[in-house]
């Protein structure tokens, strides 16, 4: 008999009890939450990357526009080889040195924007560029070309939180020496 209670005894004591149950529920619980607020602050921080990427992206290639319009100038001033008759569509050379920027927008697939299409996406401007001849440094002879500095400034808004809020203006500029006609 004295066995059987010892049985007894140690079965009632087998396997968790209800408060130790609910304890390592909470401290889980707990954990989970801050797995979920790492992800969520993950998130926030590859979108303002993504955004920083494309506003780079944009300033580079209307810099690459720029200095393609440069040495299709040039060409066309010396009379070089290959150079084009008539550039009507230059739109950047033209720029007076510290004079009114050009203005564009772009959207965030990097493309500028178009107000017409429906679609807010395309349509909407997250990147408002602005071109500027920053300085003449003077003619390259005294017959044909210039050296210019130009400027490439990328403006965006990066938002801090989920609701939209807060949001952190941030800026992207690009310098270039350009040789032009």
């Amino acid at each position: 008999m004295r066995e059987r209670k010892g049985l007894l005894a140690r079965a009632g004591e087998a396997g968790f009890s209800m408060i130790e149950m609910l304890m390592t529920a909470f401290i889980l619980a707990i954990g989970l939450l801050g797995l979920c607020m790492l992800q969520t602050m993950s998130l926030r921080a590859s979108r303002g990357s993504t955004s920083l990427t494309t506003a780079v992206h944009v300033a580079d290639a209307v810099m690459d526009q720029v200095e393609l319009e440069g040495r299709i100038s040039w060409l066309n001033l010396t009379g070089s080889s290959g150079a084009v008759a008539a550039l009507p569509n230059l739109v950047y050379i033209p720029l007076t040195a510290g004079g009114a920027p050009l203005a564009q927008t772009f959207n965030v697939d990097g493309t500028v924007t178009n107000l017409a299409v429906g679609n807010p996406v395309v349509s909407s401007a997250l990147f408002k560029v602005n071109t500027y001849r920053v300085d003449d440094l003077g003619p390259v002879n005294a017959t044909a070309g210039q050296v210019s500095d130009y400027m490439v400034k990328v403006q965006f808004a990066d938002n801090e939180n989920g609701a939209g809020t807060a949001t952190v203006n941030r800026t992207v500029m690009v310098t270039r020496r350009i040789l032009h006609g």
